[in-house]
């Protein structure tokens, strides 16, 4: 398929470098000299310096024989003014980055006159995955399949868990819940376990379960889940925002430390039921005296990596608040693992996940699947995707698992079925109408039956 992609910043760079990897043709528009310099110097595709919001450079990039335009500059309203162009020119389908909460509250009244078949809010989809892992502060992260019928959490086996030196099979056996470790990273090396895993401490294991039997798996592994009632936030940006509203709705006592004093006049009317302080989040003082001590969780969200790494480190020495610290750098991000900060969250990342979700389903849209959601998890080394099944698959479809030939390192680890999540055994059968999760390690899926061997 044919892309063009206009803004050559974070989100749109890494979207347009994923899209290559999965042999997708790509055209990048930015006006910026110096990003597209580095964009040609890392990446196998075509480059177009100019203002993406014309014709002219629109059809420089092949906009007619494009499947997709995908508009992700830092400007809201050129996105949506290169949408219109687009579509004017004929392309298929547009995508739009919304970040401005007002405008994006507001999108679903002109999205079709704008003829958007997505809307990207990397700041509202981050702000939603911190609240999860808030809401499941055992988790590192948290990831919803099923409409909320199964989630998928990252947790570190820690050293004296009595899961350490025990099978799969036998810890199945012995709980007696409905769940599935669904992938294990161990040092550097990815496993798609099977029933003959033995665990070790230090593990990064994927568990898959509905929420209630994920809070009896962590129970059983010695992790009492602690309710977060007070967050502190560094950073009210856009993230800061949405994060702090929605936390505020369920109850929690939020706290926003902010440096922009006329960014923080306008959270105090934005956010009545929450806190807000003039100040530098990086200042060791200010953090003491805000009370960091006490807090049960602590968010890092400021525009900087480093800072956000610093931060999260003297909080994680200073209190025994759940931790969560914002990265966009991939190269921090094991940095950050070693230096025993868990919870790392990068909105480019997700971003990413939701867009590709997107993109598979197009290439197959008359098939008997189609892709409803896929996270990349464990360091975007595997993939969580979610199949709606819409037709019977013959060679799949009323079969017991066990009787179905799979590629290698692939695990079917949950059936949502009328609302009912169902955690599978050799038995288990996928039948018409159902919804199937799939961990994967090393494919690219884009439907269901690509997973037969």
């Amino acid at each position: 398929m044919k892309f063009v992609i206009i803004g050559a910043g974070k989100v749109g760079a890494t979207l347009a470098s994923q899209l290559v990897i999965e042999g997708h043709d790509v055209t990048v528009i930015d006006n910026n000299p110096n990003a597209i310099k580095r964009m040609l110097n890392s990446q196998d595709l075509m480059c177009i310096e100019g203002n993406g919001a014309t014709a002219a450079v629109q059809l420089e990039a092949g906009i007619k024989k494009a499947h997709m335009l995908i508009a992700t500059t830092a400007h809201d309203e050129l996105n949506m003014l290169c949408c219109i162009v687009a579509r004017k020119l004929g392309v298929e389908r547009a995508a739009c980055r919304v970040r401005n909460p007002e405008y994006y509250n507001q999108i679903d009244l002109i999205k079709k006159d704008l003829g958007l078949e997505l809307i990207i809010n990397p700041e509202l989809t981050t702000a939603e995955e911190i609240s999860r892992v808030l809401v499941f502060p055992n988790a590192a992260r948290v990831e919803v399949f099923g409409k909320g019928k199964v989630e998928v959490v990252e947790n570190r086996l820690r050293e004296g868990s009595p899961f350490c030196g025990l099978s799969l099979a036998e810890i199945y056996k012995r709980l007696k819940i409905q769940f599935l470790i669904c992938a294990v990273q161990r040092d550097q090396e990815i496993f798609i376990p099977t029933g003959d895993f033995v665990l070790q401490a230090g593990d990064r294991i994927n568990v898959a379960a509905s929420h209630s039997d994920l809070e009896r798996f962590f129970k059983e592994n010695g992790m009492i889940n602690t309710r977060i009632k007070s967050v502190m936030i560094v950073g009210g940006g856009k993230i800061g925002y949405y994060l702090a509203q929605q936390l505020c709705s369920i109850g929690m006592r939020v706290k926003v430390i902010e440096r922009n004093y006329e960014r923080c006049t306008t959270l105090c009317d934005l956010l009545p039921k929450a806190t807000i302080i003039n100040g530098d989040g990086s200042d060791q003082e200010l953090l003491l005296d805000e009370g960091i001590a006490d807090v049960d969780a602590f968010v890092a969200l400021s525009g900087i990596d480093e800072e956000n790494i610093i931060m999260s480190l003297f909080a994680k020495n200073n209190s025994k608040a759940k931790i969560i610290t914002k990265v966009n750098r991939g190269s921090y991000v094991d940095m950050s693992a070693m230096l025993g900060l868990e919870s790392i969250i990068s909105p480019k990342k997700l971003t990413n996940g939701l867009i590709l979700s997107y993109v598979r389903s197009l290439q197959n849209a008359s098939s008997e699947s189609r892709i409803e959601s896929l996270y990349h998890i464990i360091d975007n080394r595997a993939e969580a995707i979610e199949f709606n099944v819409t037709e019977r698959i013959p060679q799949l479809t009323d079969i017991p698992l066990k009787d179905i030939n799979l590629k290698k390192d692939i695990l079917i680890c949950a059936i949502i079925r009328k609302r009912q999540a169902i955690i599978p055994n050799g038995n288990s059968m996928i039948q018409l109408g159902d919804s199937v999760l799939v961990v994967t390690k090393e494919h690219r899926f884009a439907e269901l039956k690509d997973i037969l061997d």
